[in-house]
């Protein structure tokens, strides 16, 4: 049929894997001795970094009413004006029903102004030039 091969003619030798007994591994090890009789502690790498866990819904919201508990608050006042000015409306009251509305609007105009005003407060910073030395500090070092 054909010629046959011979398994020793095909096989190729393999160069050594790092790993236990490989040159590698040998000159590390000498290298982590010669510096532990030289005093020198060998430094250990950095630990793997790990994942955060995403926040749920709930543990946002927490934070979230915790850092600005006006907003849910001015959110509450406008749904509760929409409600009654709704159901003034279904009772044909239009007085108080323009008064709830008006009301909505207000507090609607409120809970925007409480919003925009913690946006802003958590925005400005009163370090006027990062990086620079306050005056007061300036001189310190001379005398």
């Amino acid at each position: 049929m054909g010629a046959q091969h011979s398994t020793a003619a095909t096989c190729e030798k393999t160069p050594p894997q790092e790993g236990f007994g490989s040159p590698q591994e040998d000159r590390r090890e000498e290298e982590l001795m010669e510096q532990s009789r030289n005093g020198v502690v060998p430094q250990r790498p950095p630990p793997m970094p790990t994942l955060a866990r995403p926040e749920t819904f709930e543990e946002r919201l927490y934070r979230k009413f915790k850092a600005e508990p006006l907003v849910p608050i001015g959110c509450i006042t406008t749904a509760f004006f929409l409600g009654s000015g709704i159901k003034s409306f279904y009772n044909r009251d239009p007085a108080r029903s323009q008064v709830m509305m008006r009301l909505r609007v207000a507090s609607q105009f409120a809970t925007i102004l409480i919003f925009v005003g913690y946006a802003g407060w958590n925005a400005v910073t009163f370090d006027f030039a990062p990086g620079m030395a306050v005056p007061s500090e300036q001189f310190q070092g001379a005398g």
